[in-house]
């Protein structure tokens, strides 16, 4: 995370697992099951910066859903991983971003919002972090 932090951001970010795009769907899982306290994913490139995003609610929906579980297992974690996440650096000012958020499809209006520093994974934010630390 980084250690110059605006204090707009400094209450809101949380940090977040992340795995390097190479994962396989078993192998996010459980990285997944080691951080239960976060509700998600960051996908990386060698360059620890974001690729993708992956929601553990939905992502633990679908392995748990699917038939054919060995065959999901195998599969690269960029198959379901959110290819177009809300990625903000730490220098935005934070109402435009939470703007942006509200205006995301219903279904991703609560998802993770990445935060970055210099466009390396500095952590994540929570929508409704936002939404409260307006009020």
């Amino acid at each position: 995370m980084s250690n110059v932090m605006t204090s707009e951001w400094s209450t809101m970010i949380r940090s977040a697992p992340s795995v390097p795009a190479s994962l396989t769907c078993r192998e996010t899982m459980r990285v997944m099951f080691q951080h239960p306290e976060s509700k998600c994913i960051v996908v990386c490139n060698e360059g620890d910066e974001p690729v993708g995003l992956l929601m553990c609610e939905r992502f633990f929906l679908k392995a748990a859903g699917r038939l054919g579980a060995d065959h999901f297992y195998r599969e690269s974690i960029t198959r379901l991983m959110i290819r177009s996440p809300l990625i903000a650096d730490l220098s935005a000012p934070a109402a435009s971003v939470l703007a942006e958020a509200m205006n995301r499809p219903d279904l991703m209006k609560n998802d993770c919002i990445i935060i970055t520093s210099e466009g390396k994974l500095a952590g994540v934010v929570y929508p409704s972090d936002m939404l409260c630390s307006r009020q």
